[in-house]
């Protein structure tokens, strides 16, 4: 080939430096039109990668504060619902409350609420507006306004602790200015001023706070929750209260029958055909079971149905605040607080307490107080709750005194009857008290259910008897002289309170015999633990409670939701 200067020159293979600066401006020099797919994909790749990145920080953040900003919106929004349904609730000037945290019953013990007692009111007025109750009348056929139902409720917020205290309407007691009469009265003016100074000076409750529910709060709470469940032994029906159960069995009770339930005192049961009225002071004392009752299963249906149905809550609410009265003193701070405490409480077991009454012997229909194993009642209910004061236990316990023996067990007859409400405890005291050897016979509920205390009733030749039979039960026993029992078949009544705890045997041991010899007429626990069911009483069966009807060897139904 030429050499000249025309000629073809052979490619120059660069160096391995020139080599590196091509390959740098290689890389670092735009794309052209031309560039293969693969690396501009690789490229645009990397871009969306490094703009990802970058991005999704944000994104989180952004997500962080909206949801932040949900929360207060909803929190806003719940406490605006708190405080508008609140608003409703009617709030009165009560005059002769204890100030909370500064009486004798109110004291402060160190936690942020001091215990406190707090009277419900439940109010038989007429004056319910538009659509309510037309079935119990209205303002021109009963006049005014009556404590239909009067409830103490004692709070201890440090343990967390309720308790219920019933009094019934028609105990007998001194009213400034109305002379002696029924309780009730003392809210006839609609405000529960004089009630307050009656509880106080009467029963010596001293009241912090006061609420007060008419009747369509019944009725909108069991609208509410889908009604309670309830079961009747027999058909049942109330013409006041309008009452109408026409077979025994399980009823939901909703709305009208609902408050008929529980206001019935003129209470019907049907047995083989014919209609029995139950009587005096039962009737009366049976309705607070009925409420305490009510009350109880209310709570519990509540719990189980509001946190799953907002519309359902929304109705339980509104049915409290649009009925609901409250002293001024009892502040939207204070139930934020106590809604805070009870929140986990189970309010469906709390214990309920009774003041105990007889037949008045001066006015019919009413109910003398008994004054005595009241203040025992009451003092317990107060108790509830109230921290237990430490005592030096001994190193060896006194040894149980060995009961006196100086009546053939064999010549007496008790009668055994459930005074406290505990289920099935007369069952178990009537097997108790076989086992020592006296003839017994077992009935159901004491009219004076509720007793805190046990009663030996006697009659007046069988004193000797009555102490022999105090010394043997481990609890001891109240003894009341009753002329009654004369021309009964029964020396003594043993009334069994919330403090019973058995006998001592013989041998001076606690406890109840596997066999005696002495035939016995105590039931099978089929029927509340009685052999001879007295349909007139009302009872507890399992825990429940039994309307009056229930017979002999009828075992009742266990109502499910």
């Amino acid at each position: 080939m030429p050499d000249g200067p025309d000629a073809e020159k052979p490619p120059v293979r660069p160096d391995g430096l020139e080599g590196l600066r091509r390959l740098g401006r290689k890389t670092t020099a735009p794309l052209p039109d031309g560039d293969p797919p693969e690396r501009g994909a690789r490229r645009g790749a990397h871009r969306r990668t490094r703009g990802l990145r970058r991005r999704w920080p944000h994104r989180i953040l952004v997500t962080v504060n909206v949801l932040t900003g949900l929360s207060v919106i909803c929190a806003a929004s719940a406490y605006g619902y708190v405080q508008w349904r609140l608003g409703q609730v009617k709030r009165v000037h009560v005059a002769g409350l204890h100030a909370q945290g500064h009486s004798a019953q109110s004291a402060d013990d160190g936690s942020s609420i001091a215990p406190f007692t707090m009277l419900f009111i439940g109010s038989d007025t007429r004056d319910l507006g538009a659509g309510g109750g037309a079935q119990f009348g209205n303002t021109d056929t009963v006049s005014g306004q009556r404590s239909d139902s009067i409830i103490l409720v004692r709070v201890v917020p440090k343990t967390r602790s309720l308790a219920l205290l019933s009094i019934p309407r028609d105990t007998l007691v001194a009213i400034p200015g109305q002379g002696t009469t029924r309780i009730n009265v003392a809210f006839n003016t609609g405000t529960p001023d004089l009630l307050v100074t009656v509880l106080d000076q009467d029963f010596g409750i001293q009241v912090n706070h006061v609420a007060e529910l008419n009747f369509d709060t019944f009725r909108s709470l069991a609208d509410a929750v889908g009604g309670v469940q309830q079961y009747f032994p027999s058909p049942a029906r109330d013409a006041f209260s309008l009452l109408n159960i026409p077979a025994a069995g399980c009823y939901n009770l909703v709305g009208d029958q609902a408050l008929a339930f529980v206001r019935s005192r003129e209470y019907e049961y049907e047995i083989n055909g014919q209609w029995h009225y139950q009587l005096y002071p039962e009737s009366d004392l049976a309705r607070i079971q009925r409420q305490q009752s009510f009350v109880r299963d209310l709570v519990r249906k509540a719990r189980t149905v509001a946190p799953t149905n907002l519309i359902e809550l929304n109705s339980i609410i509104g049915g409290i605040t649009k009925n609901l009265t409250l002293d001024s003193g009892f502040t939207n701070s204070l139930i934020f607080t106590l809604v805070k405490d009870f929140r986990s409480a189970d309010l469906s077991t709390i214990p309920s307490y009774t003041y105990p009454a007889v037949n008045s012997t001066s006015e019919p229909g009413a109910l003398d107080p008994q004054k005595d194993q009241g203040q025992a009642v009451i003092q317990q209910w107060l108790n509830v709750g109230a921290p237990s004061t430490p005592t030096t236990s001994p190193t060896t316990a006194p040894a149980t005194p060995k009961p006196v023996i100086t009546v053939n067990p064999s010549s007496v007859v008790i009668e055994v009857a459930n005074g406290s409400g505990v289920g099935g405890q007369a069952g178990q005291a009537g097997q108790d008290v076989t086992s020592l050897g006296y003839q017994t016979r077992v009935t159901s509920d004491a009219p004076n259910f509720g007793l805190a205390t046990t009663e030996i009733a006697y009659a007046p030749d069988s004193l000797a008897a009555a102490r022999q039979l105090q010394s043997q039960l481990v609890s001891g026993a109240t003894l009341v002289e009753e002329a009654s029992l004369t021309p009964t078949p029964y020396n003594l009544e043993l009334i069994t309170g919330k403090d019973y705890k058995g006998v001592i045997a013989s041998s001076g041991s606690v406890g109840t015999a596997a066999s005696s010899t002495t035939s016995s007429t105590i039931a099978s626990p089929a029927y509340v633990g009685t052999p001879t069911v007295d349909p007139d009483s009302s009872s507890i069966f399992q825990g429940v409670y039994m309307p009056p009807g229930l017979q002999k060897g009828q075992v009742p139904q266990t109502c499910g939701e």
